[in-house]
């Protein structure tokens, strides 16, 4: 496996659905800055079990996972880009790791996942 980086977590909902069980769609107000300043950004999921996710990855708790959608002309005719990024909590704070590939959705594809569609916002 890939070195795989760690930045401070910036998700303003992270504590809002934090042991939800539930996977919402994110307005994008509550998406971490650097994801709202993307151009290409076009959605986001965040899901967050109460017992976490097991995870190679780090000896950190990996407490839940963001799965992105982008957009990126340059890559027709799959221009529709899915990763995720792990969430993680130490003693020292929580983390999100870099993109890293998906299979499900598939990483590159010609349309939107429609299987996504059928989640919404998180309570208010």
């Amino acid at each position: 496996m890939a070195e795989i980086s760690w930045t401070p977590l910036d998700l303003p909902a992270f504590n809002q659905v934090r042991n939800s069980t539930q996977t919402y769609l994110l307005p994008r107000e509550k998406w971490p800055k650097w994801a709202q300043l993307s151009t290409q950004m076009q959605r986001l999921w965040i899901y967050c079990p109460p017992s976490g996710i097991a995870s190679t990855a780090t000896t950190a708790a990996v407490v839940g996972r963001m799965l992105t959608e982008r957009f990126d002309r340059k890559d027709y005719p799959r221009p529709f880009n899915y990763n995720y990024h792990l969430l993680a909590e130490s003693t020292a704070g929580a983390f999100q790791s870099g993109p890293l590939r998906t299979t499900d959705p598939p990483h590159h594809s010609s349309e939107p996942a429609p299987a996504l569609d059928a989640y919404g916002p998180p309570p208010s």
